[in-house]
């Protein structure tokens, strides 16, 4: 189950490149791609490195103008999407 705690990472399975103001993600296992632009870009821009989904949550509200409750409910629906297309890891809960 995905909470604050939760350490996210990019999958190995992916590639991913900025083009133009997108961030194109393609899972490379299962020919999906994903295009990214705006809060959802940031918070891939985010996953260089493996984050707490509290941190990307804090990162979100430092950069956007978004309440609290809202930033939590879509980043971690955001993060649950990219999760089933094989794009991030869960690393621990």
């Amino acid at each position: 189950m995905l909470d604050l705690s939760t350490v996210v990472k990019k999958s190995a399975a992916q590639v991913s490149c900025v083009l133009n103001e997108e961030v194109a993600v393609l899972n490379v296992e299962r020919a999906l791609y994903f295009g990214l632009q705006g809060v959802g870009a940031f918070v891939w821009d985010r996953l260089e490195e493996p984050s707490t989904v509290a941190a990307l949550c804090e990162a979100v509200l430092e950069e956007f103008d978004v309440p609290p409750e809202v930033c939590r409910r879509d980043v971690m629906a955001f993060l649950d999407s990219l999760s089933e297309a094989g794009l991030v890891d869960f690393v621990s809960a």
